[in-house]
């Protein structure tokens, strides 16, 4: 609420202000000084334009009598606590943003935009208008820029065309405040602002040997807001032609980071598409764009930072919901909360992992023992459901025996005690804990360059030199072979087998962070499988069976 307040304050100063000194930047809505205090102008002066004396029509702008444009390109930086991004005046746009808080493979502050990519299809914080005229003025502008304090001012006015851009920065959020003008010839022309190259983690775009490497296109979405809910389209599934919606939210992502334009109380006009440029290989490349239209002389705030929760929340309470924990929500955000409790203890996710699955498995072990003692039920009337079946078999689809059948095998069911579901309801009930646990694991930012021991230096990436993924698969082989099987002919046993196998090559280049999750459920089954075969299985209902009963006489 104080935030709305404070940005209505803002609005209603530009309306107010807007244009007695249009070409200048706006005073701080909290001190709105005369004109005699005026700071003074960039060393590149713009003659002023005489005060109406009375206000404009609202599609008339004002314009500089003389051009307003730098002299050379030039790149310069502002530099916050939480980042540092560098802009350029050639077009005005941003070219580098590096969060300070989160780092590269060496150590450095994280690059969040590709700078390859922006050389070819174009940088963030482009002004575009559909007028290929007008937009190319644009692209090879040289703003005039100027910087007073926490805020920077772009201005560039040839042509005709004038345009002007307004940046707040925040000291203590990843945040940003953007406001737009932009007339032609005094007249102001409907535009928006661009986010277009490749955004996210830049560190992935290079091998450890320092060796480019291709992006992971399945980690990069568009993401808008719709009612309360977000959409979140992958760049492969983008069409050529570009979605309209109209949001208060709209932006790009990867797997933990997200650039996002926000307007709460403002629904604006975005199109989400994609363009291709050519990749190094010589082979078509797409990256995402995103286009958000800007009311002129209103800011929109910009949300650039990691896709962590208490973050998200201090920028815009709806912007937590956008991380994408799937269908298993309800159950991901707990066990998230769970591993940063556990992690806030001992200090190591890795082992943190380890202790959470330990709990969730234990937690599970009356449904894994459910099916033990279903399966054993299973196996005790086998003979005689093979004997129903087979007769079942015989039988003609019309045969009113079949009914009669099936009757018999129901009441052998309740006979024994036995839910025909009961072997695989409990599986299907653990299925939830497993994805809602690789959605934890998988979208946590937490996890990212978090080491364990020894070689795995970062949860986030893969084992490499796939120890974990080789343990899991020989943990799976040894828990299935503890498991019983009855009645199980050699083919189906050497099918099985296939499914370790196909796990291990799955995991090879997963995040070791699941690898170890399914490690350690993977251990831990086995321990769970040993103890259930001493207690529920053939073998100890066997030699239950066979010892003396207590108060059975001796000579009996």
């Amino acid at each position: 609420m104080e935030k709305r307040v404070i940005l209505a304050f803002v609005l209603s100063f530009a309306v107010l202000y807007a244009f007695r000194s249009f070409y200048a930047p706006p005073a701080p809505p909290q001190t709105a000084a005369p004109e005699a205090s005026s700071p003074a102008p960039p060393a590149n002066p713009v003659e002023p334009v005489a005060q109406p004396a009375e206000k404009p029509p609202e599609n008339i702008a004002p314009s500089p009598s003389e051009a307003v444009r730098a002299e050379s390109a030039s790149d310069f930086s502002i530099e916050m606590p939480l980042y540092t991004a560098r802009f350029t005046n050639a077009g005005g746009v941003l070219k580098s943003f590096r969060l300070t808080r989160y780092s590269d493979g060496e150590g450095y502050p994280l690059e969040l935009i590709n700078s390859e990519v922006g050389q070819k299809v174009g940088w963030p914080l482009a002004l575009v208008t559909g007028d290929k005229g007008i937009d190319d003025q644009l692209k090879n502008a040289l703003f005039v820029h100027k910087q007073e304090g926490d805020k920077l001012t772009l201005e560039f006015a040839a042509n005709g065309v004038h345009a002007v851009k307004t940046l707040q920065f925040n000291q203590e959020s990843h945040e940003f405040t953007l406001e737009t003008r932009l007339s032609k010839d005094g007249k102001e022309i409907p535009h928006s602002v661009v986010w277009q190259g490749s955004f996210g983690d830049q560190s992935l775009t290079r091998d450890q040997k320092g060796q480019p490497v291709p992006e992971d296109l399945t980690k990069k979405n568009a993401v808008y807001q719709v009612d309360a809910a977000f959409t979140h389209v992958n760049l492969g599934s983008l069409k050529e032609q570009p979605e309209n919606v109209t949001t208060r939210r709209a932006g790009v992502e990867d797997q933990y980071f997200l650039a996002m334009f926000l307007s709460a109380d403002n629904p604006f006009a975005a199109k989400v598409g994609k363009q291709d440029y050519t990749g190094s290989d010589g082979k078509p490349v797409s990256s995402l764009v995103v286009s958000a239209a800007m009311p002129q002389g209103t800011p929109v705030r910009l949300y650039v930072g990691p896709k962590q929760q208490d973050w998200l929340s201090k920028a815009d309470p709806q912007l937590a919901t956008v991380i994408d924990w799937g269908y298993f929500e309800f159950i991901a955000k707990p066990l998230v909360f769970f591993l940063l409790t556990i992690y806030s203890f001992i200090g190591n996710f890795g082992w943190a992992i380890i202790i959470l699955t330990v709990i969730v498995n234990l937690v599970l072990f009356p449904l894994k023992l459910k099916q033990q003692v279903s399966m054993l039920k299973m196996q005790k009337i086998q003979p005689h459901m093979k004997r129903l079946q087979d007769q079942y078999k015989k039988l003609k689809a019309n045969d009113p025996k079949r009914a009669q059948v099936q009757s018999e095998m129901m009441g052998l069911y309740k006979e024994h005690g036995v839910n025909p579901m009961g072997g695989c309801l409990p599986l299907l009930l653990q299925m939830p804990f497993f994805l809602g646990f690789y959605s934890a694991l998988f979208y946590s930012i937490e996890l990212r360059r978090a080491p364990w021991i020894f070689w795995i230096k970062d949860l986030s990436q893969h084992d490499p030199y796939w120890v974990i993924p080789i343990l899991m698969a020989v943990a799976m082989i040894v828990q299935q072979k503890l498991t019983p099987t009855p009645n199980v002919d050699p083919v189906q046993a050497r099918m099985m087998l296939i499914m370790p196998v196909m796990m291990t090559f799955l995991f090879l280049y997963y995040p070791s962070g699941l690898s170890l999750y399914w490690l350690t459920g993977s251990v831990v089954g086995v321990g769970q499988q040993i103890f259930m075969n001493k207690y529920w299985s053939p073998k100890a209902e066997a030699k239950l069976s066979a010892s003396p009963k207590r108060n059975e006489p001796r000579g009996a």
